[in-house]
């Protein structure tokens, strides 16, 4: 049966409209995808990068934050060893140039949060580094000389260890009883709060720095670390290995 021309119009706008509408659903799901990011490996680490770290006008700060990102890898691979050095070079890293609304360095253990905040969900388990030029800022290296292994250090306790590895939240909670960390020495020289009372976490997190490198709050070193929380420097030393070796 042939329809008439008005009728066949009628569904042809029907049909542009639905698809239109279902274009339109797609691309504001979508819409918190910005790029697709190229893989590298660097020092052993999968690494996805920004496309315009690569190449066109942020190419040569690209060129920059990526050999800086290395340099922090290469110094992990040092500092690390053993078994949980291979684990933790499963951790991977995702750097951009410029994200529009997160700047600090972060890991993230969850989809759920990626997907509520209208972020991209690929970036679950992944440790972010939303802001490059920090890898490359004078500032920031003073700060926070071993920032890449704080975060790779979060990865591992997710995949690795849980967050709700008992020893960890043990060794938190006796020493936010004692509250040694609620006044302590800034690299600036100030008297502050530790970051490391935020949670457990960031405890865990913070204590890896000190264990293997530097921080930027005392316990700055291993030594002191052993001397101030003797109790999480031995969770730490059944975790990572000896630093001493």
């Amino acid at each position: 049966m042939f329809k008439s021309p008005l009728g066949i119009l009628t569904i042809f706008i029907l049909g542009l409209t639905l698809l239109v509408g279902v274009n339109a659903n797609k691309r504001s799901k979508e819409s918190n995808i910005r790029f697709d990011p190229v893989i590298r490996k660097i020092e052993g680490w999968t690494i996805h990068i920004d496309p315009a770290l690569l190449e066109g006008k942020h190419a040569s700060e690209g060129e920059h934050a990526l050999k800086m990102l290395g340099n922090h890898l290469q110094r992990i691979s040092i500092l690390v060893q053993g078994e949980a050095l291979k684990k933790l070079k499963t951790c991977q890293i995702w750097i951009e140039h410029s994200h529009p609304s997160l700047h600090a360095m972060q890991y993230h253990p969850s989809v759920g949060w990626l997907k509520s905040n209208g972020h991209d969900p690929r970036l679950n388990k992944m440790v972010h580094i939303p802001q490059a030029k920090a890898l490359i800022s004078r500032g920031q290296l003073l700060k926070h000389p071993a920032v890449i292994l704080h975060e790779l250090a979060h990865s591992y306790h997710d995949q690795f260890l849980s967050f709700d590895h008992p020893d960890i939240i043990n060794a938190y909670n006796k020493a936010m009883k004692k509250g040694s960390y609620d006044q302590v020495m800034l690299y600036t020289g100030q008297s502050v709060r530790h970051y490391a009372t935020t949670n457990h976490k960031e405890y865990f997190a913070e204590g890896t720095e000190s264990y293997f490198y530097r921080n930027d709050f005392y316990p700055f070193v291993r030594a002191e670390l052993q001397k101030h929380d003797p109790f999480l420097h031995d969770v730490l030393k059944e975790i990572w290995g000896d630093a001493k070796k």
